[in-house]
């Protein structure tokens, strides 16, 4: 999207002090950004905005607040060095899993490839403060994952979340880790290192806050509904009580998401939480294999945006694969080829190409490689 096009939306996320309530309202009154900016006081009280709100909106139509045109300044300067992408709502490359929410983030600032927000998923949380075999446990169905092809999703914070992101960068896999500051405020600071080696290894850098938004701690739970909306489900694997990581599941289990917990030894306080998620009803998995049957039947719901009546697709290589696929084959050849190249060769888009992918590499018929996908010989 070229910044002609975004620069409202940044705005007018600005001028609403990134509320997400506000900004729907005057999106569902006004349908454009354009339109509410150039709206009366009276307007924008219509659309729902309360007291406060309509006092900031009336400063900066009556020039008294330089404030908003300094941040945008800022944030705009940001985005073109940082190569930083904004996808709104009204953008054809917003996931459709994400935007299926409730509360779905109006604006994603992107570093990194942006096709991957359509990837199918898996989100990975836990403790900040995890035991060594808690951090074992998600280097290892991190690493097993992704490669099964399935992208890791978390939110760069340390322990659980670290490690899991670490993992699949090391398996050379895809991760996308969802932050709780703007993009140009990576949080924590051991964790820059981190954040640019994701963004080497074709994974994604996601935040719905303006690039220099500082580490708020409200911020954080709210970044929580990105990490389990972008994914089929949430795997828990070391989680207290109370902790922070509970919130990601029940935001989960409100989006209809699977939400699975490793179970440890009663003695251990760090597995509380997770047995009590179990005791809720999430489900109890010891192997990555349990995580794949029951996301099997929802890679083809993923690529649609929705979880009803779409017909479950299968993990056995032995199986035959959908016509859809069959045409990517085709596509792909023999050759090595990037997701962005097959896209500009095929008519379809980049949800559904990530769902076909998926379905071949399950299936055993591709596999991901340095610089893409390569089709493999039968037997590989």
């Amino acid at each position: 999207m070229t910044e002609k096009l975004y620069l409202d939306w940044v705005f007018l996320w600005r001028l609403v002090g990134q509320s997400s309530s506000n900004m729907h309202k005057l999106l569902r009154f006004f349908g454009e950004p354009t339109l509410a900016l150039g709206a009366t006081v009276s307007d924008w009280q219509q659309a729902g905005i309360a007291e406060k709100g309509l006092a900031i909106y009336q400063d900066w139509q009556n020039g008294q607040d330089k404030d908003i045109q300094r941040d945008l300044a800022k944030a705009l300067k940001s985005i073109e060095q940082q190569q930083q992408q904004v996808i709104t709502l009204h953008d054809s490359r917003y996931p459709l899993l994400l935007k299926e929410i409730p509360d779905a983030p109006p604006l994603l600032f992107c570093r990194g490839e942006v096709s991957q927000l359509s990837w199918p998923q898996v989100a990975m949380v836990g403790s900040r403060r995890p035991s060594q075999n808690g951090l074992k446990l998600a280097e290892q169905f991190a690493t097993e994952l992704s490669q099964r092809g399935i992208a890791i999703t978390s939110g760069l914070a340390l322990g659980i979340d670290g490690a899991a992101h670490y993992a699949t960068v090391k398996a050379k896999g895809i991760t996308l880790a969802v932050l709780g500051t703007g993009l140009s405020e990576v949080y924590p600071k051991q964790h820059q290192t981190l954040a640019e080696q994701i963004v080497a290894n074709d994974g994604v850098l996601i935040s719905e806050f303006l690039p220099h938004t500082p580490p708020i701690n409200y911020h954080f739970p709210r970044r929580n509904r990105i990490i389990s909306g972008l994914s089929l489900g949430v795997l828990v694997v070391e989680a207290a009580l109370p902790s922070g990581t509970l919130i990601t599941a029940q935001l989960a289990a409100d989006q209809n998401r699977e939400v699975w917990a490793i179970p440890g030894s009663i003695f251990n306080p760090q597995v509380k939480g997770c047995h009590a998620l179990i005791r809720q009803g999430a489900k109890l998995v010891e192997e990555t294999a349990h995580i794949l049957e029951d996301i099997a039947p929802r890679l083809g719901q993923a690529k649609s945006g929705h979880f009803g009546g779409v017909a479950p697709m299968s993990v056995n290589e032995h199986d035959e694969i959908s016509q859809e696929a069959q045409q990517v084959l085709a596509v792909l050849g023999w050759q090595v080829q990037h997701f962005d190249a097959l896209i500009e060769q095929g008519s379809w888009d980049a949800a559904s190409l990530a769902g076909w992918l998926m379905e071949l590499e399950l299936a055993g018929r591709i596999a991901t490689v340095s610089g893409g996908y390569e089709q493999l010989k039968s037997g590989s």
